[in-house]
């Protein structure tokens, strides 16, 4: 009986990660291990390529090996943690306490050493896993496939905007703010002024141009990220409308 317990805590921790996507900003030699646990890893090499890979397709885990970033680690994890059900570990050099402490003020889930147990790691990101909200992504993402095509949405309390066919677009700030009001009045013309009001907190001193701006680089975003062209439409002389 003590024999067969055995087997099935081994067969459980084999699988433990799966079906968990594992995103390591550094080396995939930290992270290869996690594939026997039945995870999905991926490398990266920089945290600019980290969030255009998010704004495609979207991960559970994101580990970040701190000596490979040029970033502010702070203002990293500030960012990444906009995403309540993604979690943020940081691979820090043991030898710098203050370094783990900025990360863990910043809003990191853990700090680890930069090359960690492969053990340690996994038991790590499993504990992690369980206490994130919401299926793993690669659940979600064959749920999605398994519904009719539909349209334009914005989702994660409006961090994210989901195109027809199920591609994500992580928002910066400023896009949440201009799309939520598109999208709370689709086919209606939202005035310019609105939407300035929802941009900034001085609109007086705000440059009506600097909306065109974001517009252009929206679509540009959005249609290098999923294919499809953003329906928006400027009103001359008004605002904008959402034509959905």
């Amino acid at each position: 009986m003590q024999q067969q317990d055995n087997i099935m805590v081994g067969v459980e921790r084999e699988l433990a990660l799966a079906p968990l996507r594992i995103w390591i900003v550094g080396s995939l030699d930290v992270v290869q291990p996690l594939v026997w646990h039945g995870a999905q890893v991926h490398a990266l090499d920089s945290i600019d390529a980290l969030y255009r890979e998010l704004a495609i397709v979207p991960c559970d885990i994101v580990l970040i090996d701190t000596s490979q970033i040029r970033e502010d680690v702070a203002s990293t994890v500030a960012h990444l943690r906009r995403r309540d059900d993604l979690g943020v570990v940081l691979l820090v050099d043991p030898a710098t306490p203050e370094a783990v402490a900025e990360g863990l003020w910043a809003g990191a889930d853990a700090c680890l050493p930069q090359r960690p147990s492969s053990n340690v790691l996994a038991a790590k990101l499993y504990s992690l896993r369980r206490r994130l909200p919401g299926e793993p992504a690669q659940v979600v993402e064959a749920s999605a496939a398994r519904l009719p095509e539909q349209g334009w949405m914005l989702e994660s309390d409006a961090w994210d905007l989901r195109a027809p066919g199920g591609s994500l677009l992580a928002l910066t700030e400023a896009e949440r703010a201009f799309l939520s009001l598109l999208f709370s009045s689709p086919s209606e013309t939202v005035a310019r002024e609105r939407l300035i009001e929802a941009l900034t907190d001085q609109p007086w001193s705000f440059d009506p141009h600097r909306i065109e701006v974001l517009v252009h680089r929206l679509r540009n975003r959005v249609r290098m990220a999923t294919g499809h062209t953003l329906p928006i439409r400027a009103v001359r002389g008004s605002g904008y409308r959402l034509t959905v």
